[in-house]
């Protein structure tokens, strides 16, 4: 057995130090006025916003992929990391170890009113269950308890939407009413955006759509669709050929690849696969203008509805 690298092992406990009994941010002094919230998710951001109305800064601390081995917090966000007093997480590893690695290297002189306070949004939400969706017949142990990119099912906006009120409130006492009765706002005002998709969905029930983003898996639950995918190790996409054998197996209606998919892997769905391939955005990242967390599935239901028509 090779040993285990001092950085890994470092990184590991740093991350399950994050998640353990022990909180950060617990005993923090009680504060008032406006607070720097950091996000490790973009689509996140706006629930925070929401939430947090005029009280809250954000700032992004990750781009792209949040699975992949190298994740590291942006450049540009890390001085902001070290003044934010709150962090809103999805409880997923990788994010809190890359923010740990920060706050090892600044060390905590660089750090003012003790350590952020870390907001969980996973807690209770629904998940695909990954075990079904493997194409390897194993399941990696981060993925152990389902999908984690559960926001992409909206179905979890309202709670993701009141675990941060929650969090947040409990930096701000005073204005702990004021963030639940925003984030009752926001889930009054997604459930109707969710009564509205459902009813589009409905005509494209029964359509297989083969994606190469795996957390579009988790939309499935809305109706309409069925989204198909191929998991192997995370961050990490199977070969174009493994992914095409796959797709030839499950015969679906529909290829849609995200913008961040690499090149080789479009050209072979259109040129081997014989289906039409379409590139649609799994984060607001990378969809022109969207600032809304329903703009995600906007963005996504407009696209099906397109190529159904075709």
């Amino acid at each position: 057995m090779q040993p285990i690298p001092l950085n890994q092992i470092w990184r590991t406990f740093l991350a399950l130090l994050v998640t353990g009994s022990f909180a950060f941010g617990a005993n923090q002094p009680q504060k008032e006025g406006r607070m720097t919230v950091a996000v490790a998710v973009t689509d996140l951001e706006p629930i925070v916003k929401a939430v947090g109305g005029g009280q809250v800064d954000t700032v992004n601390l990750f781009k792209g992929c949040i699975l992949r081995k190298d994740l590291q917090v942006e450049s540009t966000s890390k001085a902001r990391l070290a003044t934010a007093e709150a962090i809103v997480w999805t409880g997923f590893m990788n994010e809190s170890a890359a923010i740990s690695d920060v706050f090892r290297t600044v060390g905590s002189t660089a750090r003012k009113g003790g350590e952020p306070k870390w907001i969980d949004v996973s807690k209770g939400t629904a998940r695909t269950n990954q075990p079904t969706s493997t194409c390897f017949g194993s399941v990696d142990p981060a993925f152990a308890s389902g999908d984690p990119f559960f926001w992409l099912n909206p179905e979890n906006g309202g709670l993701i939407a009141r675990h941060i009120a929650k969090g947040l409130g409990e930096l701000r006492p005073a204005s702990r009413a004021l963030f639940m009765a925003n984030a009752d706002a926001f889930q009054k005002a997604l459930a109707k955006d969710i009564q509205r998709w459902k009813t589009a969905l409905k005509p494209l029930h029964g359509l297989k759509v083969f994606t190469a983003q795996c957390g579009w898996q988790n939309f499935s639950s809305m109706g309409g669709p069925q989204f198909l995918v191929c998991k192997g190790t995370p961050g990490e996409l199977p070969s174009p050929q493994t992914l095409l054998l796959h797709i030839k197996q499950l015969k679906p209606d529909l290829i849609l690849v995200d913008p961040n998919t690499p090149a080789e892997y479009a050209e072979a769905f259109r040129e081997q696969s014989n289906l039409k391939v379409v590139e649609v955005s799994s984060s607001i990242e990378t969809i022109r203008g969207a600032t809304s967390y329903s703009a995600l599935f906007e963005n996504l239901i407009k696209t099906l509805q397109a190529q159904a028509k075709r």
